[in-house]
Formats: structure tokens, sequence, C-alpha cells
């Protein structure tokens, strides 16, 4: 057996120690770096989502097949459609409220609504108070009486005739420029109505002898009752969508989308939906 010198023994006392507590001293640091990795909860930055521009339309609840309200408050009709449809292509977001039609241009101005987008026709009493679109639609104004009646176009065109016709429509406008300021008709043989169905109903009982009203609201109206169309005023109207007179912007992007909207196929199917020619 070979025998190390004594200072070998004590060189050994002094390494053998240090090396063991070098070892403990990288395991206890391993340790203690690594516990928070396995503990310590992950974080994220959330993604901002992208905000759409929110308008609020104002709309005829009543005046199918362009726009109608049901009784859970859902809203459809021909304009309906092609207001989402427009929104969907300028990215923005819409929201429906009914508002009665003789204060609709007043629901605009004050802010209530920002369009109104509902079978508004364009005239020049309108044009003074608020900026149009580009025109979407025409139609005329059709003339219906109770079945069986005997009355003609040449009653209602000569003023013999009591008429029915919405309260600030422009039936209500052609009714007063054409038969009453001519002397043909008298002022209190005009019948106003907040709304198309209430003035069927007084066609239907008697209170008054004719209704008029935009040719396909009139089909719809009269449709299922005693009532029938014996005639037009021949000339038509243009539909378009009304907007603050100082929302040029707005009225760019409405008149943008509709014209998108107008040259593809869809448009066409659109207004076959809602039977519309």
């Amino acid at each position: 057996m070979h025998k190390f010198p004594a200072c070998v023994f004590q060189y050994m006392k002094v390494i053998i120690p240090l090396v063991v507590f070098l070892v403990i001293g990288c395991i206890a640091a391993a340790g203690c770096t690594s516990a928070p990795n396995s503990t310590a909860p992950v974080t994220t930055t959330p993604i901002p989502q992208e905000s759409h521009p929110q308008y609020v339309i104002g709309v005829d609840a009543d005046f199918p097949p362009f726009s109608s309200q049901d009784s859970t408050g859902n809203f459809s009709g021909f304009d309906i459609d092609t207001a989402r449809r427009v929104a969907e292509i300028e990215g923005f977001d819409v929201t429906f409220v009914a508002i009665p039609w003789d204060s609709a241009i007043s629901s605009l101005e004050s802010g209530k609504v920002d369009m109104i987008w509902s079978g508004m026709t364009v005239s020049p009493e309108r044009s003074a108070w608020v900026n149009f679109s580009v025109p979407y639609y025409r139609v005329t104004r059709s003339i219906a009486v109770r079945e069986g009646s005997g009355f003609t176009m040449e009653d209602f065109n000569t003023g013999k005739i009591r008429i029915g016709a919405q309260a600030g429509s422009t039936e209500q406008e052609w009714v007063e420029v054409n038969l009453i300021e001519t002397g043909r008709l008298p002022e209190a043989n005009l019948s106003l109505y907040k709304d198309i169905s209430s003035m069927t109903g007084a066609l239907v009982n008697g209170t008054v002898d004719t209704t008029l009203v935009q040719a396909p609201t009139q089909a719809r109206a009269i449709h299922g009752k005693p009532l029938v169309v014996i005639g037009n005023t021949m000339d038509e109207d243009t539909y378009a969508v009304a907007i603050r007179n100082n929302d040029t912007r707005l009225q760019a992007t409405i008149d943008h989308g509709l014209g998108i909207l107008m040259s593809d196929p869809v448009w066409q199917e659109m207004k076959a939906k809602h039977g519309l020619q």
C-alpha cells in the first residue's frame, strides 16, 4: 500500500468541504431562481377593438314594404335592408327608431336621429331644411276607394270627394297645392292621419272617400280589404336619405355606399324580395 504524505491529507481536508459547499449553493440558487418561473402569472396587453361610427336612423314604423316595426320591436323592410347593407359596406353601425312622420324633419334637425331612411320623398320644401342623398327609388301616388262606391278619378281631380292623407307626407302637400289652393277641394275635405293603417281604416269605415298613398305602400295597405285602386296622379316621387344639411361627410358616405350597392346585382334581388320593381 502506498502512503500519502501528511500534507496531502491536510490539503484534502480543506478542498472537500469547499466543493460540497459550492455544490449545495448552486443547487439552492437554481431552486430559488427557477421557482418563480413556474408560478408567476402570465399577463397580456389587450388588443383594442376597432370602433365603428354609430348612427341612429329614424323610420316610419307603418310604411310597408319599405319600413315596418312588429309587436316585438323589430324593424324590417326594403329601406331597413338597404340601410344595413350600406352600413356594412361603409363600416358603421345603425340603430332604428320609430318617429312620427309629421315631426320627422324636426327629429333630424334636433339631433334625435342622424338620418331619415324610410320612403322619404324629395321635395323643395324639405330640401330647404335638409340635404338628401342620391335618389335610390321612384314611386307614383295611387288613389284607392271602397269597392262599389262608384267614385272616379274625375271625382278626385275635381275635388268632389273627401280625401285622406298621411300627416307630414308629400301626399298632403300634393292635395294642398293641386286641389285646395286651386279651389277645387274645400280644406275641410282633407283629413290627415298619423299613419297608413289608421288612414286605411278610415277609408274602410267611410270616414273618407279616398286615400292618396305612394303606390307600393297603398297596395300593401288595401290588400285583403274591400278597397280598390282607381288610378294615380301620374307624377313620380323620388326616395332619398335625409341628412342634416351640415353633415356633408355623412352625406358623402351614404352616397358612396348607395352607389356601390345599386351597382351590385344584389340590389335587384333586394327589390324583388319586397315586391318592388
